[in-house]
C-alpha cells in the first residue's frame, strides 16, 4: 500500500510514535543453518543438524535434482524418487496429478533449455516444520530464484519462485512429496498440459 506525503504527515500528527530499529536475530538464534557451499544432500539425514534443517535440506536436494532443464541430467529419475504416485500439485493456478505434473516438467525442460544458456537456480530461504510425531515428514516452504542469460535478448534475466511442499515418510524411512504448490513470475512459453481437477474428500 502506498501513502501520499500529505497522508503520511497527517498520520504523523495524529499518532506520535517512536520507531526503534530492531536487530535481526542471528541464524543460530532462529534455528537456521547458514547458507554456504554445503551440499544440502549431505545434511538431509545428518545427526549434526536438527530435524528442521534435515527436512529443509532433503527438499533442497530433491529440487536441485528434479528441476527440469537440459544441463541437469537425468532429472526425471530424481522426479520419480521425489514425488509420491498420489501427488497433488499446482503451478500458479493449474492443478495436476502425478502424470500431469511430470508432463508439465517435461515441457519446462525443453523451453528452459531454449530460452536460457545456461539456466541457473538457487534458494533464498527454506523453512521446514517437521511433523510432531517425530517421523521424517513435515511441511516445507521455499523461496528461490531462477534465470540466466536469455538466448534471444542476450542479457541476464532473473525471476523469483516459491513453493510449498507436504512431505510424508514412506517405505520404511524414505521421504516422498505428496503435495507441491509452485508459483513463479518467470515468463512461461511452455505448453500447459490439461489440468487434472482434484477430488477432495473429508473422512
Amino acid at each position: 500500500m502506498r501513502l501520499s506525503t500529505a497522508t503520511v504527515a497527517v498520520i504523523g500528527l495524529t499518532f506520535s510514535t517512536t520507531i526503534t530499529a530492531i536487530a535481526t536475530p542471528s541464524l543460530e538464534t532462529l534455528g537456521l543453518f547458514p547458507r554456504d557451499d554445503t551440499d544440502p544432500c549431505a545434511l538431509a539425514n545428518s545427526p549434526s543438524v536438527n530435524a528442521s534443517i534435515q527436512l529443509a535440506s532433503w527438499l533442497e536436494c530433491q529440487v536441485n535434482g528434479f528441476f527440469p532443464y537440459p544441463e541437469n541430467g537425468a532429472w526425471d529419475q530424481v522426479f520419480t524418487r521425489s514425488f509420491a504416485p498420489e501427488l497433488k500439485a499446482t503451478f500458479n493456478g493449474t492443478q495436476y496429478n502425478y502424470d500431469g505434473w511430470l508432463r508439465l516438467y517435461k515441457n519446462f525442460n525443453v523451453t528452459l533449455g531454449k530460452n536460457f544458456a545456461p539456466f541457473k537456480h538457487g534458494f533464498l530461504n527454506t523453512l521446514a516444520v517437521p511433523n510432531a510425531s517425530g517421523d521424517k515428514g513435515g511441511f516445507v516452504y521455499l523461496i528461490g530464484w531462477q534465470g540466466g542469460t536469455h538466448t534471444v535478448l542476450k542479457r541476464d534475466l532473473y525471476f523469483t519462485d516459491a513453493a510449498f511442499a507436504v512431505v510424508k515418510e514412506v517405505y520404511g524411512g524414505e521421504r516422498r512429496i505428496v503435495e507441491f504448490r509452485e508459483s513463479s513470475n518467470i515468463p512461461n512459453t511452455a505448453p500447459m498440459p490439461d489440468p487434472n481437477e482434484w477430488e477432495c474428500t473429508f473422512k
